[in-house]
């Protein structure tokens, strides 16, 4: 059967550092184009410096841990996204904003969708045990802090160690997933600051596999671009996408713990 993609147009956003209130505003800015217009986008970016993002429904953080993280120089933002947290800054991230129809239909059968990219591309870049969380496995009774201690169906792992954590949004016909991906380890200071645990994840680098940023990029370009079934065509942003992108960005200014309420996707 052919892929439901092969009917809408996807683009191709590759861009480079930003910070955690931009990134997180774009993507959402990607999932209101897709809800309104039908547009679909696949976007790969990294962070300037580290981030936690938390995840929507992850409880209010107390006061004393926000200033912990901040004078470690450790920015703090929400996702619109579920699941926990996530420690960005020696990552590459990638997400997908498209209306339903481009997808797979249903959660997990997306999930496995852009899991098979996913894996497909860390293979073909070295990582030859990487293995993906049977869907059996997805579930904890008591949900760590960290995303990386606890993984899910459908998400990428080097031994028992994860490597990828993905989460995912649906609204009104369109849906967002976002992950991220671990090239390179982070600062054990940095880790420790944010409530980290090194143990429980690999990077891409520890696991003896170094590529160079543009190859990562390339190979998963080509991975999506083989289970999608379609072209990913080299793309802008619009300047209505960024307006959004910087609405968050002073939203953030006034509570760094704040999520986009659904009226503002």
């Amino acid at each position: 059967m052919s892929s439901p993609s092969r009917a809408v147009r996807w683009r191709l956003l590759d861009h480079g550092e930003a910070t955690g209130p931009y990134n997180m505003g774009l993507d959402e800015a990607l999932l209101r184009r897709a809800a309104d217009e039908g547009v679909a986008t696949l976007r790969f970016y990294t962070w300037q410096g580290p981030w936690l993002s938390l995840g929507y429904a992850q409880r209010r953080v107390e006061a004393e841990r926000l200033a912990a993280w901040q004078a470690a120089g450790v920015g703090v933002v929400r996702r619109t996204t579920g699941g926990r947290a996530v420690l960005h800054g020696n990552d590459l991230t990638y997400s997908i904003a498209a209306p339903q129809e481009a997808l797979r239909p249903g959660l997990r059968e997306s999930y496995d969708q852009v899991a098979t990219a996913l894996l497909a591309a860390i293979r073909q870049l070295g990582a030859r045990d990487a293995t993906r969380v049977p869907v059996a496995k997805g579930t904890s009774e008591q949900p760590a802090f960290d995303c990386f201690a606890a993984p899910a169906g459908d998400e990428i792992m080097i031994g028992a160690e994860k490597l990828v954590g993905s989460a995912q949004r649906r609204m009104r016909g369109a849906v967002l997933q976002h992950g991220s991906i671990r090239v390179a380890a982070d600062d054990p200071d940095v880790q420790l600051a944010a409530g980290i645990d090194a143990d429980v994840s690999v990077a891409l680098h520890e696991a003896g596999i170094a590529p160079r940023e543009s190859e990562l990029r390339e190979a998963l370009r080509a991975s999506f671009e083989g289970v999608l079934e379609t072209r990913l065509e080299p793309g802008e942003v619009s300047a209505t996408e960024v307006a959004h992108a910087q609405k968050r960005v002073e939203l953030h200014r006034l509570d760094p713990l704040s999520a986009p309420r659904s009226r503002d996707l």
